[in-house]
């Protein structure tokens, strides 16, 4: 009988593997776009929670921190065709998440209840600014929880 076994699993771009090349995306400016696309992979699922974290620097491609007045960041979860997209957090100032060492100061999902994203699902990094976000200079952290079965 398979066991399930639930852990502390942070995503964060800096993952290749989780987020493969293909999966990243320089934004659009005025527009909002897809930055950073997971897939959760078949055998798992993944739990948000109103206690998680999340942080974000997002960087322009005119070489400059996004401004915090004018771009805005969100996180959406969509199913595995990608055409029923459920935004679970933001959208908020890029100010608010951009903080990544002060633990009273980093931006907390504070859902209203657990979010359970399921196997081949996408948890979707998106923001809004006036500029190009240029993704490889740009990093994200989320807090997510894994569920998963071991034999």
């Amino acid at each position: 009988m398979a066991k399930v076994k639930e852990e502390r699993w942070p995503l964060n771009s800096g993952d290749s593997i989780a987020i493969p090349s293909a999966n990243r995306v320089d934004g659009v400016a005025s527009k909002w776009s897809d930055i950073w696309k997971y897939r959760v992979p078949s055998g798992q699922a993944h739990i948000l929670k109103a206690v998680h974290t999340f942080s974000a620097y997002l960087y322009e491609v005119s070489v400059a921190e996004c401004g915090g007045g004018t771009c805005r960041v969100r996180i959406a979860i969509r199913d595995q065709s990608e055409a029923d997209e459920k935004v679970v957090y933001g959208p908020v100032l890029y100010n608010v998440v951009k903080e990544f060492s002060d633990k009273s100061k980093i931006a907390k999902l504070k859902l209203i209840s657990d979010v359970a994203v399921e196997e081949r699902f996408y948890i979707v990094i998106q923001a809004y600014d006036d500029g190009i976000v240029d993704e490889s200079v740009s990093y994200f952290s989320l807090e997510t929880i894994r569920v998963r079965s071991t034999v």
